[in-house]
Order: structure tokens, then C-alpha cells, then sequence
């Protein structure tokens, strides 16, 4: 049973990391991409990534041949972090975010279609069209850049997220109601090792 303070907590932690990271990528994909995907999400990882792979630049582009990767800075409140992105075709597919020490993936962000997501859903989807009606995962609302935004667990899952965007003139920090919700789209997939 998912324990609702912890997958609280957990959302927050990710929504930070998220919104420092990929807040400037608005290219997503809206549709599914025509012919076999790239990789797959799973909640084992993605592709060559699982909860054992080291957040290295070496090792990360020998995993990914055939694809554009390369490491970035990123700053939070002046302070820099590197981030690990892996591109094709010039256009983002993940940005892989570390832990605290730079040794290990806190979290990895899909942001196109050509990633396949092995839960059936795809970027550019309906919250309704994910959720049956009462079987909604912990949601929480976004904050600072991402506000405005929800992220859900995806379902039956503990360490993937959905992060949903539309409209809404609620109060800033809140989730919507389930009948606004239900007509926002699936913009971006974030994926965690599971804890062992």
C-alpha cells in the first residue's frame, strides 16, 4: 500500500528536481511516433538505464550508441548540478538527473514520444483516457515553474510519475478537481529507481 506522506513527499522531491531540469524543454511530442520505439519505460528503467546504472557520462554514452549525449550544468539558487541529456535527431528524449553526490541517477525525465512507455500511455494523452473514474494515483500540485501542473503516479506504480498541464483557474499549489483533470494531457514521464 502506497504510504500517501511518503508518495507526497516523494512528488515534491521529483517536482523540484524536474522543474530545475527540464522547465526549459517545451518541445514534447503529442503524438505517437510511427514505427518501433527507441526504448522502453518500464518501472525497471529505460533502456539500459536501471536502478544500478552510475550517473557517468562515460558510461551512459557507451549505453546510448546512436544517440546525442552530453552533460550540462544546470543552477538552483546559484548553485550548479550537472545534467546528462540524450538526444536524436536534435530533439530531447532524456534528461537524467543525479543524486546528491553525482554518483548515482536520482531520476531520469522523458520528454518524447520515442521512448515508449510500457504502461500503454504516451505523451499528449488525456488524464481521463489514463485514469479510471475513483482510481486516480497520489497526485500533487507543481510548484515555482511547474506550477499550474499536476504530477501523478502513474498507475499501480511507485517510482514513475506523470506530469499533466491545461487549464485551470484554481488556487496556485492545488490539484484540480477530477472533472478539470480530465481533460489535461500527459506532458512529460519522470522515472525513479526503486528503493532496495
Amino acid at each position: 500500500m502506497l504510504n500517501l506522506r511518503a508518495a507526497g513527499n516523494w512528488l515534491l522531491a521529483v517536482s523540484c528536481v524536474f522543474l530545475l531540469v527540464a522547465c526549459d524543454d517545451k518541445q514534447t511530442a503529442t503524438s505517437k511516433p510511427a514505427g518501433k520505439p527507441l526504448e522502453i519505460l518500464s518501472v525497471a528503467g529505460i533502456g539500459p538505464i536501471n536502478a544500478q546504472t552510475p550517473f557517468n557520462l562515460h558510461e551512459l554514452t557507451t549505453a546510448f550508441q546512436g544517440f546525442n549525449v552530453d552533460q550540462r550544468l544546470n543552477y538552483s539558487e546559484g548553485e550548479k548540478y550537472p545534467v546528462i541529456r540524450v538526444s536524436k535527431d536534435l530533439k530531447p528524449l532524456l534528461t537524467i538527473n543525479p543524486d546528491v553526490k553525482h554518483e548515482k541517477i536520482y531520476s531520469v525525465m522523458v520528454h518524447d514520444n520515442r521512448i515508449g512507455n510500457g504502461l500503454g500511455h504516451s505523451i499528449g494523452v488525456k488524464f481521463v483516457d489514463i485514469y479510471a473514474y475513483g482510481q486516480t494515483e497520489a497526485c500533487a500540485a507543481g510548484a515555482e515553474e511547474l506550477s499550474g501542473k499536476v504530477l501523478c503516479y502513474a498507475p499501480q506504480t511507485g517510482n514513475i510519475l506523470y506530469l499533466f498541464g491545461g487549464a485551470w483557474n484554481g488556487p496556485s499549489g492545488s490539484v484540480p478537481p477530477k472533472d478539470v483533470l480530465a481533460d489535461w494531457q500527459l506532458e512529460a514521464i519522470i522515472w525513479k529507481p526503486l528503493a532496495k
